[in-house]
């Protein structure tokens, strides 16, 4: 029996008996027309399916929840404009209930409580009304700009737990002052614009999400959803302190991520913006490179403790100023500027600012000061750097949570300087690599206090490299929702998606990702399409897309990934020599790692597939192409008749507690337990660690917070006694062991 976790929409048609008795043709042809004109075309346009009709309603099937509320809004929309051409008697109107839930997969139908709780919820809707689950209301509501009014827990038929349920307020006047609405909006460079802008709906992101591939190389139009679109230029420094120039680009980002938040505008991303800084482009070129009507350039002179800020907005489709403002200011109001300019661009283009009950201070500060360290710093970040400049960083972004201690953007952005410390930007910060790594949880932990775009792109990084790549996904679309203009949120999608299974979809985030960025991180987005490709077994797209990097690229992070998709795919389509050509190239970039050779246990420590069948495609075509199981020094003194297979391993290890040290480094003391279902305790030398265990093929594999997952080949050992707890080796990628079952 299969099962899946899934969105549902019930809905059912008020009235349908009556109409039918009243005028039992025409009501069926209204009935087939709205289904044929409008439920069929937006349920698939929200990626989701019909999987069952009734005479007065259906039941459909979505993979996300997002897309299944904003189907329903788009459906009751959709009628309402139906109903205002016909007769009173003629009009449908219908009820909507969603769930998330479990179902019962048979064939092209479901079953089970995730379907019965929907129906349950389309009958306690109002006509022409939304009705959702508790689990609907809480993944949502951070996403999407409706609110949710609490009915309370609801009785239903046949289902033994009251089930929470929340009315979908459609009016957003209404919705604004709605009491179920909590303002958890972040914002992750200054204070959220509480007074002016509402949460973003990831549903209208999916309007401009075009194929990334055909933005990069061709010529972008003016791109025209009904949206205004919108690019931030660099503002100008005009200050008489040069060295003040981190000021305007602090203001530009920050401004780009509050306008990307009002609804109803779409805005390209900072680093977009930026690719234009210093240069003498003209506008309607920068429009159609960027796909935009609308740019916003300006200017920020600071004197001492005096601003003037200027900005101007020209519509690029004839060049023409349809805005200009000054606003004249104290650094002190330097957010209250910021707001107002927000608020003058919103009310140029005509667009409504809905109010929020967002709390002043969120993933931001309001201290002026802590604000002018966290922007220095951040300054420094973003540009090529020495260890020496790196460190000063750090130095300024303590400054600024020293300043004022709830700032979670600049505590997300310490976390992010300790997770990129190397060697040399270790030394200059006090500090070895392996103690900076270990103040990134602690810092993070601080940072989730106020949490920041930033905040939730770092953690999402460890889920997935934790083998979590399912709330890695969760974690992520809370970032989209913070900010809808930064690149990264929808590549970090990309990436948690892939490894989760789940690469149709992880496409789609790429293609939103150059709408906001057209033209960087390419040999990421290509590494990442081809890993997409491959996921679907389509494997010539896959060797396609990948061959078009740069492998002489200094950087070795996409090419160490791409290559072992490259030698696989093609081992796969059985081409040996060009297997054996992209064999040599992940060669030269292991050896400029300082790694092993390519081996299949470094190749599950940092693929992690979400599912065994993902990994096993991978593993396949490179075992095809020549790669070895296990690193050389690995396999000394091992037989592969020793070796135990995955049965073996699970049987051995799982519901069992053993003893033994590793042999390799530091011939510490250890100790593991692992649970029937996988959880892990483990202690070696003086450290305790809780993590998840489970087979992978014929290796185990484990994971712990904050660590990358490591899997290993077991072995026994024809010399060993459990006398001396070496009855058995495990062999991981840097490290062995030797141990013996004691429980």
């Amino acid at each position: 029996m299969d099962r899946k976790l899934s969105a549902i929409l019930a809905a059912d048609v008020v009235g349908y008996t009556a109409m039918m008795e009243r005028d039992e043709a025409g009501t069926f042809e209204r009935l087939r027309a709205g289904r044929k004109e409008l439920f069929e075309p937006e349920i698939e346009r929200h990626h989701g399916h019909i999987f069952k009709l009734m005479g007065d309603g259906l039941l459909a099937e979505f993979g996300s929840v997002v897309d299944a509320v904003e189907c329903a809004v788009s459906l009751q929309r959709g009628l309402s404009e139906r109903n205002g051409s016909v007769r009173q008697a003629e009009q449908i109107q219908v009820r909507i209930g969603i769930n998330l839930g479990e179902v019962i997969v048979e064939g092209d139908d479901r079953y089970g409580d995730g379907v019965n709780i929907a129906a349950r919820l389309e009958q306690l809707a109002e006509p022409g009304g939304i009705c959702v689950s508790g689990k609907v209301a809480r993944e949502v509501e951070r996403k999407l700009a409706f609110a949710f009014e609490p009915m309370g827990e609801q009785k239903m038929k046949n289902i033994a737990e009251p089930v929470q349920a929340f009315r979908v307020l459609l009016d957003s006047r209404v919705a604004a002052m709605a009491p179920g609405r909590r303002g958890k909006l972040r914002s992750s460079r200054w204070p959220a614009i509480a007074s002016v802008l509402a949460l973003v709906a990831l549903g209208l992101i999916a309007a401009w999400w075009q194929p990334w591939d055909s933005l990069v190389q061709s010529e972008t139009p003016i791109f025209d959803d009904g949206r205004p679109s919108l690019v931030v230029l660099p503002f100008d420094d005009l200050s008489d302190d040069k060295e003040r120039e981190y000021l305007a680009n602090g203001f530009t980002e920050d401004l780009t991520t509050e306008l990307a938040r009002v609804p109803g505008l779409f805005v390209v991303s900072r680093n977009a913006a930026f690719a234009y800084k210093g240069k003498d482009t003209k506008s309607d070129e920068i429009a159609a490179a960027l796909g935009v009507r609308y740019l916003l350039e300006g200017s920020i002179r600071r004197v001492g403790d005096e601003m003037r800020i200027n900005a101007q907005l020209i519509d690029a489709t004839n060049s023409g100023h349809i805005w200009a403002e000054r606003f004249d200011g104290s650094w002190a109001d330097v957010f209250a500027l910021q707001d107002k300019v927000v608020a003058s661009i919103a009310g140029a283009l005509q667009l409504r600012l809905v109010s929020t009950a967002v709390p002043a201070r969120a993933g931001g500060t309001d201290n002026p000061e802590a604000y002018d360290a966290y922007l220095k710093a951040l300054d420094i970040y973003n540009r090529v750097n020495t260890p020496q400049e790196f460190a000063k960083a750090v130095e300024l972004l303590k400054r600024a949570v020293e300043i004022d201690p709830n700032f979670g953007a600049a505590y997300a952005q310490l976390a992010w300087c300790y997770w990129d410390a190397d060697i040399n930007r270790a030394v200059f910060m006090g500090l070895s690599v392996d103690e900076a790594y270990g103040k990134v949880r602690e810092t993070l932990e601080l940072a989730a206090k106020h949490p920041s775009t930033g905040y939730y792109q770092l953690v999402a990084e460890l889920m997935v490299r934790e083998h979590n790549s399912d709330e890695a996904v969760s974690v992520l679309l809370e970032s989209v929702a913070l900010d809808p203009s930064d690149p990264w949120n929808y590549l970090s999608l990309t990436n948690a998606l892939n490894f989760n299974g789940r690469p149709k979809e992880a496409l789609t985030y790429l293609d939103a990702a150059a709408r906001v960025d057209p033209n960087s991180w390419m040999d990421y987005r290509r590494y990442q399409t081809g890993l997409a490709e491959f996921g679907q077994g389509k494997f010539e797209d896959a060797v396609h897309t990948i061959e078009k990097m740069d492998f002489e690229s200094r950087d070795p992070w996409p090419k160490f990934y791409a290559l072992q998709i490259l030698v696989s795919a093609n081992a796969h389509l059985g081409r040996k020599e060009a297997a054996a050509a992209a064999l040599e190239k992940f060669r030269k970039v292991m050896k400029e790692r300082q790694d092993h050779a390519p081996n299949l246990l470094t190749t599950q420590d940092y693929m992690v597939f979400r599912n065994t069948a993902d990994i096993e495609r991978l593993l396949v075509g490179l075992a095809k192409a020549g790669v070895p199981d296990l690193p050389p020094l690995a396999k000394a003194g091992m037989s592969p008749d020793d070796r135990l297979t995955g049965d073996e391993i699970k049987s051995l290890l799982f519901g069992h507690e053993v003893r033994g040290k590793q042999v390799l480094h530091k011939f510490l003391p250890m100790q593991r337990t692992i649970s029937p279902d996988g959880v892990l305790h483990e202690t070696i030398g003086g450290e305790t660690l809780a993590g998840t265990a489970w087979v992978q093929g014929n290796f185990v594999c484990r994971s712990f917070p904050g660590k990358l997952t490591c899997c290993g080949a077991v072995f026994r050992n024809p010399f060993g006694s459990r006398g001396r707890s070496d009855e058995y080796k495990a062999v991981e990628s840097w490290d062995q062991y030797e141990f013996s079952v004691v429980r």
